[in-house]
């Protein structure tokens, strides 16, 4: 009784941060957004922003692990833990997700804005979740699935329905939502796997490491195909405001603090305080945007209400 007693007070506190932590990683993805998308417009490629974004992330994250003997002890760590059983090879994957939402990051924001786009992520995320969580990807193990967390899913799912019928119903509206709802989807898995990652090496700059190095391996090769299909219009982001090269510190603090939240708190319940954190601060950025403020509509503003509801929804549901 005792033991159980003095247990609690000590995880309440850690569940909060766990909370604020997720909600600081869903405005990152936003400013990243807003970030990447930026660059995008100053570059010749879409594909060219986001291997700066990935490639500066990765040579700053060689530097600290060469610098730091812990870090890079727990990066020489990793092939022992795959060898040893502590994870599946498929585990330390989880960068070839980061690599497509930075893709899609760089493309879609500029046509679609980062209220519609965060809207599309969270759907995707979301409805991933469930499975994630029922088929315990993450270190947490397996959590239930129940009728109110399929429900609040497909909500979610109708927010982003609502809010890209705010941006039009033509082709090049749709084509880049549904693209960032598929990379949202993979977010839920990347954040899953991470969890594992960070659990067996103890070091989150480590997993951060191993998914900037995968990440940046399939933009590598989005890049080279595109060369081999459109030729030419290759060259280095002109005009671009300082700001927009920041896209790399971002995302490193994103992966790392999400390894070690979605520990705490499992794949959906994390996805409460993300959400909000991310659609909080992509409405905010779209409508301090002179050039995206004209296309949040009503229908946009609808869909992030749907999806927040539908987060917290998801995360009540979750708790009980």
């Amino acid at each position: 009784m005792t033991q159980a007693t003095s247990a609690t007070p000590q995880h309440a506190p850690t569940s909060a941060v766990a909370l604020l932590a997720a909600f600081v990683c869903g405005a990152l993805i936003a400013l990243q957004s807003r970030i990447n998308g930026t660059l995008s417009q100053h570059s010749p490629r879409a594909v060219i922003a986001a291997l700066w974004s990935f490639g500066s992330g990765l040579a700053i994250l060689t530097v600290a692990v060469l610098l730091v003997p812990r870090l890079r002890s727990a990066v020489r760590d990793l092939p022992r833990a795959v060898r040893d059983g502590r994870l599946k090879w498929w585990q330390c994957l989880g960068g070839l997700v980061g690599g497509m939402l930075v893709a899609a990051q760089t493309w879609a924001v500029p046509v679609i804005g980062v209220a519609i786009f965060s809207v599309a992520v969270l759907g995707g995320q979301t409805l991933a979740a469930i499975g994630v969580d029922r088929a315990g990807l993450g270190s947490s193990g397996p959590h239930p699935v129940t009728p109110a967390r399929v429900g609040f899913a497909l909500l979610a799912v109708a927010g982003v329905v609502v809010s890209s019928l705010g941006h039009g119903v033509g082709s090049l509206a749709w084509l880049p939502v549904l693209v960032t709802f598929v990379a949202g989807a993979g977010i839920a898995v990347q954040q899953a796997v991470n969890a594992r990652v960070n659990r067996a090496v103890g070091q989150p700059l480590a997993t951060t490491w191993q998914n900037f190095l995968f990440g940046c391996v399939v933009l590598v090769g989005l890049a080279l195909g595109s060369a081999i299909t459109r030729p030419g219009a290759w060259g280095w982001p002109q005009g671009a405001p300082w700001w927009a090269w920041l896209g790399a510190p971002c995302g490193i603090a994103f992966i790392a603090i999400t390894a070690w939240a979605v520990h705490e708190l499992g794949v959906l319940l994390f996805g409460l305080g993300s959400v909000a954190g991310q659609l909080l601060t992509a409405l905010g950025l779209d409508l301090a945007d002179p050039a995206v403020r004209p296309d949040i509509g009503t229908p946009v503003v609808v869909g992030v209400v749907i999806s927040l509801l539908a987060a917290l929804g998801a995360g009540v549901a979750a708790r009980r």
